[in-house]
C-alpha cells in the first residue's frame, strides 16, 4: 500500500508552514489562506486549517528514511533546532531503545520520534527490510514517503480490520488484533490502536480528528470509515 495523499487538520498553519518549508525544507506544492501542502518523498501531506477548540488536533505519522540513514536523519533534525523524544525499551513488545532511537523486533526497524507545531506524533523509520540504502547525505529530499498513520479508534479494532481487509487490498502486519494492529505493508500502513493506549514512545492518548488520504488500491473507490472521521480514497494509478 502506498499513500499517495494525506490531509490533517491543524490550529495552527502558520507555524506549521515555517517548520515544514523554512526550517526542514520540504517544498511547498500548494498553499491558500486556509491549507498549505507539502511534498513528502511520494506524499503529498497537506495541512488544513480549523478553528482552535477545546482540543487541538494531533495525530500520529510515521515517513520512511533509507535503511542505514537512522543516525544521519537525527542528527540531520537535531541540526534543524527540533528535540527527539526520549524512547523506552518494552521488551514483552520486542522493542529495544538506546536513549531516543528504538529498535522494533518484529519490524526488524530502527525509528525515532519528533513533535511538530501542531503537537503530532512524528516518526522517521528505517526499514531494514527495504532495499532503500543510500549513500547521499541526508536531507529532507532523502525522506522517501509518509508510510504510516494512526487511526484511533473506540475498542473497534477487530471490526476495524475485518472492515479494511475486505474493502482494500492490505495485509495484516503486526499487532494483537485486539487493541492494535498494523495492516499493509513496509510502503504504507493503517495503525489502528485503542485510544485507550497511549501512542509510543510518549504514551500521549490518541484522539479522534479528521483525516482524509488517497492511497493505491486495484480496488478504487471512497470508503467512510464510520462512526469516525476518517476518509480513504484508493486509486489505481498515480494522478498525473
Amino acid at each position: 500500500m502506498r499513500i499517495i495523499e494525506l490531509e490533517l487538520r491543524t490550529t495552527r498553519l502558520a507555524e506549521m508552514k515555517v517548520f515544514y518549508s523554512e526550517r526542514l525544507g520540504f517544498a511547498l506544492a500548494d498553499i491558500t489562506e486556509h491549507s498549505i501542502t507539502i511534498i513528502v518523498g511520494g506524499t503529498r501531506l497537506t495541512f488544513v486549517h480549523e478553528e482552535e477548540g477545546r482540543i487541538l488536533p494531533s495525530y500520529h505519522l510515521a515517513m520512511n528514511i533509507p535503511e542505514n540513514q537512522i543516525r544521519e536523519a537525527k542528527s540531520w533534525l537535531l541540526d534543524k533546532g527540533c528535540q527527539v523524544l526520549s524512547a523506552a525499551s518494552i521488551p514483552y513488545a520486542g522493542i529495544q531503545a538506546n536513549e531516543d532511537i528504538a529498535y522494533f523486533e518484529g519490524t526488524d526497524a530502527h525509528a525515532f520520534y519528533f513533535e511538530d507545531p501542531s503537537g503530532n506524533l512524528v516518526e522517521f523509520i528505517a526499514r531494514h527490510r527495504m532495499d532503500n540504502t543510500s549513500t547521499e547525505p541526508f536531507d529532507h529530499e532523502s525522506i522517501l514517503n509518509v508510510s504510516e498513520i494512526g487511526l484511533p479508534l473506540h475498542g473497534s479494532v477487530p471490526e476495524t480490520i475485518q472492515r479494511l481487509n475486505s474493502r482494500f487490498d492490505v495485509m495484516r502486519y503486526i499487532g494483537d488484533g485486539k487493541t492494535f494492529q498494523m495492516l499493509g505493508d513496509e510502503y504504507g500502513m493503517f495503525i489502528l490502536g485503542d485510544m485507550a493506549i497511549g501512542w509510543y514512545p510518549s504514551m500521549k492518548i490518541p484522539e479522534v480528528h479528521p483525516i482524509q488520504m488517497t492511497i493505491l488500491d486495484p480496488k478504487e473507490g471512497e470508503f467512510q470509515l464510520d462512526p469516525y472521521p476518517y476518509t480513504i480514497r484508493a486509486v489505481s494509478e498515480r494522478p498525473v
